[in-house]
């Protein structure tokens, strides 16, 4: 029987009262725990390059992104006291090792748990589909090449397996929006910007109370891009948390973003981690004051139930 259930049969019995069933229920954590990122407050928790979060919300557990250090992700769960084996899936963002280096320890304590990551060619044991560009280029068969240099002997097919770096992962790969659980959104853009062309990002969308939290991982489609895409779920976003990738971005361009996100997207707080840049840093504190909040490793941001 579900605790839910349990509670409605103590309610209906007198044994709790109806204030003390509605304080069990919101007494679940609606909350992000920083477990990975290169700042934070002074503490025993490890830094290095890249992001790791826990999402619990609604009475379900997700871990966003893995890390980039297999000991540094692990030792941060252990003093976080986080148990991996009480998950109910994990997101890969990308395919960026700064993103992906804890998967195995997640492994380690949580073999059969469920991963979602973008569908890309070549990545996350993803096929190479014959009729893309990467497919028509290996197909092509030149007949003055000598025998023993044809691909496949000559014999092309629909798809070019690849497997996962992960051959034991459940990795389920996902392409377009999608309600992984109720109130519970994962969506795919793709990067077109220079040095990450054509790279996948899954981004997650959460619904609460007072619009969509958006986690992201590293944002490298493009900050605007994915909100733009999160409205299409819900067009009012409450909050955003996670590496907004604009630490490579001009003052200029920080400045009209940060203003953007007041003005046209309606976001009401930030919390800006990983590869944000401390000048964007800089700019949410100014713009929002104490409804930015501060991300560092460690740090717990509290959602609305």
């Amino acid at each position: 029987m579900h605790r839910r259930q349990i509670l409605k049969i103590l309610v209906a019995s007198g044994v709790i009262s109806v204030p003390g069933f509605l304080l069990a229920q919101n007494s679940k954590p609606a909350q992000i725990t920083i477990i990975y990122d290169a700042f934070g407050k002074p503490s025993d928790l490890g830094r290095g390059w890249g992001y790791a979060a826990l999402i619990e919300y609604g009475g379900k557990r997700i871990l966003f992104d893995t890390g980039g250090q297999y000991k540094v992700f692990a030792e941060n769960v252990k003093k976080l006291k986080i148990n991996l084996k009480k998950l109910d899936f994990v997101v890969l963002s990308h395919r960026h090792g700064d993103h992906t280096s804890g998967l195995q320890f997640v492994l380690e304590q949580n073999p059969k748990v469920q991963f979602y990551a973008p569908t890309e060619p070549g990545s996350f044991g993803n096929p190479i589909n014959g009729a893309s560009p990467l497919g028509k280029l290996i197909s092509r068969k030149v007949d003055d090449v000598p025998h023993d240099l044809h691909y496949f002997d000559g014999k092309y097919e629909d798809k070019y397996k690849v497997d996962s770096a992960w051959p034991t992962a459940n990795i389920t790969l996902i392409d377009k929006p999608t309600e992984i659980m109720p109130g519970f959104y994962l969506f795919k853009t793709i990067s077109e910007n220079k040095g990450t062309m054509e790279l996948n990002e899954l981004s997650l969308a959460i619904k609460t109370p007072k619009g969509l939290a958006v986690i992201v991982g590293c944002s490298h489609p493009g900050i605007e891009k994915i909100l733009a895409v999160a409205s299409e779920i819900d067009p009012k976003i409450y909050t955003l948390a996670g590496g907004l990738h604009l630490v490579d971005v001009s003052d200029q361009q920080i400045t009209q973003i940060v203003s953007n996100f007041k003005n046209k997207w309606g976001i009401e707080r930030v919390a800006a981690g990983h590869c944000s840049g401390e000048f964007a840093q800089a700019e949410f504190s100014r713009s929002y004051g104490d409804k930015h909040d501060h991300s560092g490793v460690g740090e717990i941001i509290l959602l609305p139930k």
